[in-house]
């Protein structure tokens, strides 16, 4: 019989494959699924973090040959650790030599406390942009050992956000390289802190008091996020020139996700009695239609370069989405600032 010692109620983080099952989206990034499946495996609500971020569209000209010349930028309105201090989950940072490694993930296991360890994505064996390519330190969450054949048990992303197994010897390659200089802590332990004290949002007043704070804080970068919607625009202006740089599809693709976080965050807002103007249709439709017309642009794009045929037809075609796309997101924008001011009075 197989010795194993591992969390057996730990899951990854499904809220948005169960809201998108035809894709493998994360909430925003990994840091955030990261947040989503502790809370998820501490019994905490995930308020705090679904309305921690900020996203607001991004364009630099001067990148357009290269990378980061578009996004929709993630802003984190709160720090990671102080979210999870008054969720009251613990975080025990330390740097373990390898020799030791394993004992220390078996004794934060066995005492049920999930740890997230950070490697070079170097050594980590498919993830093709990264695999003896570049270097890159990602957070692996650990929540089992197999001790009989030596198998660490993980949670990650590598070609979806669900358990991997791999074995210990090639896990631990990834865990001591020249990349963690730049965090000589690399193994995180998270452990629950007397529950009576932080289950504050199984109350309901102090759950409206978290969504009347994501509703100021939203009210606060109101402008910033509106002038910004203009990059798509300037995206759709220099489109021309963007469509041979491969890296296209990789930028569509993270707004995609971006925006199907939106999505997710907004139906979960919707329980709380959020939307007290009944405009809930038309902003789900507004974004339902921004997506898709991200969507189509990707289509498109990635058309082109599959055939290297950059044809003014297509060019034309994806510069009308994206102006649609501008379009679209200012009535967004409107529709859903009036709701929250309506839910603020």
């Amino acid at each position: 019989m197989e010795e194993i010692v591992s969390l057996d109620a730990f899951q990854p983080f499904d809220g948005m494959i169960k809201m998108f099952p035809h894709h493998n989206f994360p909430y925003f990034n990994c840091d955030y699924n990261l947040l989503l499946t502790l809370a998820n495996y501490f019994k905490k609500d995930e308020l705090p973090i679904l309305n921690n971020v900020i996203s607001i569209y991004r364009f630099d000209k001067q990148k357009i040959k290269t990378r980061g010349y578009f996004k929709l930028e993630v802003l984190d309105l709160e720090d990671g650790d102080k979210i999870l201090e008054e969720m009251g989950i613990s975080i025990r940072r330390k740097s373990p030599a390898l020799d030791t490694l394993q004992d220390e993930i078996i004794n934060s296991i066995s005492s049920g406390n999930p740890i997230s360890i950070f490697i070079d994505l170097f050594y980590q064996r498919g993830r093709d942009f990264y695999y003896n390519k570049k270097h890159g330190l990602h957070p692996v969450f650990v929540y089992g050992f197999n001790l009989t054949n030596e198998e660490i048990y993980t949670v990650d992303d590598i070609t979806e956000y669900r358990q991997y197994s791999l074995s210990f010897s090639e896990f631990k390659l990834s865990c001591m390289s020249s990349e963690h200089v730049k965090m000589p802590n690399y193994f995180w332990e998270y452990a629950l802190v007397s529950p009576a004290d932080h289950d504050i949002l199984n109350n309901k007043k102090l759950a409206q008091k978290n969504i009347n704070k994501f509703v100021e804080n939203m009210c606060r970068y109101q402008n910033e996020i509106t002038e910004s919607l203009n990059n798509i625009l300037l995206l759709a202006e220099n489109f021309e020139l963007i469509i041979t740089n491969e890296t296209i599809i990789e930028t569509l693709s993270s707004t995609i996700y971006r925006k199907c976080s939106e999505k997710y965050r907004l139906n979960t807002l919707y329980k709380y009695n959020l939307d007290h103007i009944h405009t809930k249709h038309t902003i789900d439709s507004l974004l339902d239609q921004i997506i898709n017309d991200w969507k189509t642009v990707r289509i498109y794009s990635n058309k082109a370069i599959m055939s290297k045929k950059f044809t003014g037809e297509i060019i034309d075609k994806c510069i009308g989405l994206l102006t649609k796309i501008y379009t679209n997101e200012v009535h967004f924008n409107n529709q859903f600032y009036l709701m929250l001011k309506a839910a603020r009075l």
